[in-house]
This record gives C-alpha cells, structure tokens and sequence, in this order.
C-alpha cells in the first residue's frame, strides 16, 4: 500500500533563478552535510534565491551531482569535501568562504549521524562515541569557527539542525536523543553570546524525514516509512524540500527578530 506522502503532490525542482525570488543574493551559505536528504535540499533551495552555497560532506559522492544542477539552473555553488568532526577543516572553510566571497552570511549545521534503535543496557561504545563526535563536535566545531568570522564582520546567522528527539522521548534512541539535546543546549546558549553581536542562532527540529536515515543508504523501502507515517497526525513524513523551506525561513531576513529558537517542524508528532 502506498504511504500517504507518495500520493503528496509538493515538489521543488531546480528552476533557473532569472525572475526567481533572489532574498539572499550577494549572500555565502555553508551547508554541511550537502550530499542528501534536508542537505541537498536546503544546498539547493538557498541557491535558488541567490546565495552562492558551499556544500561540504565527507563523502564525495554524496555531491556528484549537486553543484552542476545549482549551476545549470543559474546559481552559484561550489563542493568541499571534508568531515565536520575535523577542526582544522572546518576552519579553513569557513575563513576561506569569508575571504574568498567577502563575507560568511550564513552557516547551516545539518551534518549528522544516527544509528538503528538500540536500548541503552545495550548500546554500543564505539557507536556512542560516533554520535556525539558528529553530532555534537561537529556542531561545536562549526560554531566556533563561524561565528568569530560573523561576529568580526557584524552580522550572520547559524541554523543548526537538531531532531524532534530533542523534545519526544523514542525507546532506543537515548543516546541520539542526548546528542541532540546538546545540539540545543549550544544552539540556545550561542545566540545569547552572539546575539549582541549581529548574529542570530537558531536551530530546526525535522520530524521523520524522508531521508537515507529513513530509507536507508540506497533509498529502499524498510518499512519505517511506513511505521512513522502511521505516528505523524498528517499521516506521513516529510519531504527534505519541506524542512528545506523551514531553513530559508530562518537563515533570511524572513525571521530577523528570530533568535535562540527551536522550530518543530514534525507534522504534529511531537505532541501525538
């Protein structure tokens, strides 16, 4: 039986930018975690409205693909590959992005991991450490080199991307779950320092998304999709392209009084 959200007709493709809404030209966006899912599709929608994207994942293949799109279409975009758990890395890129481009407007920290469901009395150590290593470090790490860039130039913005398993406790998810706490606890705590500033800190938490953490690496039916869909009171999970909107809402001039914010955008799911 098909899902509801294979009968869901929302769909953003990539359109030439000539005559297209362009809020964010002149603007520089990193996006970690560019090669799929909320990524992709957030690389792709903030080069639709003029900023120039600097998609960066560890996995080359993962952005195959993305910065020729960006281009055909009329934006503007380039590839890094590297790990975001790399301090020295993501230092250089964010440096470079301001001295390259002018200025680091915008910095999006979606890059992150996740395991299968697993009990705590039987998680795995090493895969504990994973989680925090990317999903936290990997935060901290962008945020501390970002924002002193921001900071000196007088205005930007980080959108850290979280999970609705920040606020709903999922048996087998605990330790995902306190790497995502983390992720509010430094988004909450940088937008009272940088605030003053000129820099804004907010943070997105996506419910199930139809995302390689759903489907799985090759994007084949495992029948969480299903599970997930049958939870979510609009009865399906969203589209990468759905959280992606959410992003450009809060990396614009859309949500200028924005600041230390946690937006759900979960269908519903967290209070079901």
């Amino acid at each position: 039986m098909p899902t509801a959200l294979h009968a869901y007709a929302y769909r953003v493709t990539m359109q030439p930018t000539t005559g297209h809404d362009r809020e964010l030209a002149g603007q520089t966006a990193v996006v970690t975690g560019a090669g799929s899912g909320i990524g992709r599709a957030t690389a792709q929608l903030l080069a639709l409205h003029g900023a120039h994207v600097v998609a960066v994942d560890r996995r080359p293949e993962g952005l195959e693909g993305l910065v020729v799109e960006i281009l055909a279409a009329g934006g503007s975009a380039e590839s890094v590959i590297a790990d975001v758990t790399d301090s020295a890395a993501v230092a250089e890129i964010m440096l470079t992005a301001a001295r390259v481009r002018g200025s680091l407007d915008i910095l999006v920290n979606n890059a992150g991991a996740l395991t299968a469901p697993v009990p705590i009395a039987e998680f795995d150590e090493r895969a504990f450490d994973r989680l925090m290593n990317v999903n936290v470090k990997g935060v901290f790490l962008g945020l501390r080199h970002a924002l002193p860039v921001m900071i000196a130039q007088g205005h930007g913005v980080v959108l850290n991307v979280g999970s609705i398993t920040a606020v709903k406790t999922i048996a087998g998810l605990g330790p995902y779950s306190a790497s995502k706490h983390a992720v509010t606890a430094l988004t909450r705590t940088a937008a009272i320092e940088a605030g003053p500033h000129g820099v804004r800190v907010n943070e997105l938490l996506p419910g199930p998304t139809l995302t390689p953490m759903v489907t799985g690496p090759a994007g084949s039916p495992n029948g969480a999709e299903d599970a997930f869909s049958a939870q979510v009171p609009l009865g399906r999970v969203s589209l990468p392209q759905e959280q992606a909107e959410a992003v450009l809402f809060l990396v614009s001039a859309r949500s200028s009084y924005v600041n230390g914010a946690s937006l759900l955008v979960d269908g519903g799911l967290a209070w079901a």
